[in-house]
């Protein structure tokens, strides 16, 4: 078997950090592949989707991975009916921050000569997998709250949900989603391919240059858009978005005046308040894989809409302080449960091995797990009819726009905290709020 040495930086399985040390991965017995979660806003259409008017991204098409057109629904070299998700999409997936961790001041993508892009055996290629990229003298002065440990309460977490809270099994605790707000980001707007173009990170850290943006360019610094989204203050509006590759967690939406520098701590002022009834599962078009006997007709007007049965709101251990944010609802399937709780009951190596793959029951009943994946693009074997990696549908809410809101030009971001992985992703979308 091949084996592959890092020699940098590296954080012990407690988290703490360590220097000088080697780490060597033995590829023939742990394979180290690193695993990116990758999303987008579409409902309003983001300023990080502007590349959606090129030809190389014409119906879905794309260079080097999709954001829609993939696991199974159709595929990135041909393009698919991407309906409700098409006026969106280009590389909008393609916007994150990651190595951001829980209690630290920053994302170590942003740490100067910081080349430790790894999480600990046996998942190392997972980062943040039982790692925290800070301690006590490194990376940790600045956060919100040094060193903070996980404040999520149980019935919200996402993945790996019967683990003993603070165990080495607890291989997810210091990342994002763990203590939702609290982890650093690169930019509220997301950074194209989640790195600069020296940085050495594997997986789907890809992005197409275009003449909107290159690898390493923040949202935040994206023009804006010449269509703005028309709010009204006083009203709850409709906000959505989707999944490539779902790692888990949850999302919250924030405004910041577009006349403002475009700040995490701007956005952080006005977070927006959900309408805990609405969370919706929302099919971009006509077609629905997976569907059976049990699946409601699809409506003459439009797609299926299926409210999600037990939505799960956060308002407490949140940053902002009392801020609510909305669990992702669309489950994770598992490819293995290596380093996990109970890791018998999902051998490996794909999803289909065992009960255990899956994170929590499906918000649709006629789920029966993975469907059948072999076009490009796939990731493990693909999405369950509303779990994993779910791509035809959009995750629908409906947020209030405070009714003491001055009337004018804001900016909106839509922030996941991903807890499979120390990874935030984001979009910023251009609305003009009026009084009527």
């Amino acid at each position: 078997f091949l084996s592959q040495h890092f020699k940098h930086r590296l954080f012990s399985a407690d988290g703490m950090f360590y220097s000088g040390a080697l780490l060597t991965v033995l590829t023939g017995l742990t394979l180290v592949v690193p695993v990116w979660g990758h999303g987008a806003m579409f409902i309003p259409t983001p300023r990080n989707a502007m590349d959606n008017v090129l030809p190389e991204f014409a119906d879905g098409k794309a260079p080097t991975q999709g954001c829609t057109c993939t696991n199974g629904n159709g595929d990135f070299k041909t393009g698919c009916d991407r309906g409700l998700r098409g006026n969106a999409d280009g590389q909008s997936c393609m916007w994150w921050s990651q190595g951001c961790s829980i209690g630290c001041e920053k994302c170590v993508t942003e740490i100067e000569g910081f080349t430790a892009f790894v999480g600990k055996p046996p998942q190392a290629g997972k980062l943040g997998f039982r790692t925290r990229y800070c301690n006590s003298t490194f990376n940790s002065a600045g956060a919100p709250k040094p060193l903070i440990n996980s404040t999520l309460p149980r019935y919200a977490w996402t993945l790996n949900m019967n683990a003993v809270e603070g165990a080495d099994e607890d291989a997810y605790q210091f990342n994002p989603w763990r203590a939702p707000g609290y982890a650093p980001v690169v930019d509220p707007c997301g950074q194209a391919g989640g790195k600069l173009k020296n940085q050495n990170i594997g997986g789907d850290s890809t992005f197409q240059t275009t003449k909107f943006a290159t690898m390493g360019d923040l949202g935040s610094k994206l023009p804006p858009s010449e269509n703005k989204t028309k709010w009204v203050a006083g009203t709850y509006v409709e906000v959505a978005w989707g999944p490539l590759y779902n790692h888990g967690g949850g999302y919250q939406y924030r405004l910041c005046p577009a006349n403002e520098e475009l700040t995490e701590e701007c956005f952080q002022k006005t977070p927006l308040a959900f309408d805990r009834t609405k969370q919706t599962l929302v099919w971009n078009t006509k077609s629905v894989p997976g569907a059976d006997s049990t699946t409601p007709p699809v409506p003459a007007n439009g797609t299926l809409r299926i409210p999600v049965p037990t939505p799960i709101f956060v308002d407490e251990g949140t940053w902002p302080e009392g801020s609510t944010w909305a669990r992702d609802p669309i489950p994770r399937i598992n490819d293995d449960n290596a380093g996990l709780h109970d890791p018998s009951s999902c051998p490996g190596p794909t999803g289909r091995s065992g009960p255990g793959c899956l994170q929590f029951p499906p918000p649709c009943p006629w789920d029966h797990g993975m469907l059948n994946c072999t076009t490009p693009g796939c990731h493990g074997n693909g999405m369950g009819a509303c779990s994993s990696d779910w791509v035809v549908g959009l995750i629908s809410d409906h947020v209030f726009v405070p009714k003491d809101l001055t009337p004018g030009d804001y900016v909106l971001s839509w922030r996941w905290d991903c807890e499979e992985t120390a990874q935030v992703w984001a979009n910023c979308a251009d609305v003009t709020v009026t009084m009527e």
